[in-house]
């Protein structure tokens, strides 16, 4: 019985991933704002991929990505490269740090947040004919680092890293 729970607590992350991102898709398409205000995807991705290396393979973060851009009407693929970017951004990062404190995983996901939203807007502004808003983008960015806290609280809490 405890390795059915186990699974089930080791695939709801996967499921919540998947879960986001298609209401993400949905709700961009009937807000007033063009986007999320709270990149709540990549906050999860590079969540799981500091602390668990292998809860989220390359193979299902492209996967989802996928689907997130063929839902959202993006360029193909552009959420994929920057899920596995992130992800690899942040297992390298982890591998890097001689010790694992909130400051050190917090600077850890401002560079490769920033790393990510430069990448979407350089494949955007290349491969999208539709004016990008930079103001709505620092708003993202802004907002995401402030929640990042407490969705971190959150989900340690849940999975207890």
């Amino acid at each position: 019985m405890s390795t059915f729970l186990e699974k089930i607590r080791f695939y709801s992350a996967h499921i919540i991933f998947v879960l986001i991102c298609i209401n993400d898709s949905i709700l961009i398409n009937t807000w007033i704002a063009p986007g999320p205000i709270i990149n709540i995807k990549y906050i999860l991705v590079f969540y799981f991929s500091f602390f668990d290396k292998g809860r989220f393979s390359i193979t299902f973060l492209f996967l989802v990505g996928l689907i997130f851009d063929s839902l959202q009407g993006m360029p193909f693929g552009m959420t994929s490269i920057c899920f596995i970017l992130l992800s690899i951004l942040a297992s390298y990062l982890k591998q890097r740090r001689t010790q694992t404190n909130f400051q050190n995983e917090f600077i850890a996901f401002v560079i490769s947040l920033l790393i990510t939203q430069i990448t979407s807007v350089i494949i955007l502004s290349y491969f999208s004919p539709a004016p990008f808003e930079y103001l709505l983008l620092a708003i993202n960015i802004i907002v995401s680092l402030v929640f990042y806290p407490v969705l971190r609280t959150l989900l340690k809490v849940l999975y207890n890293y």
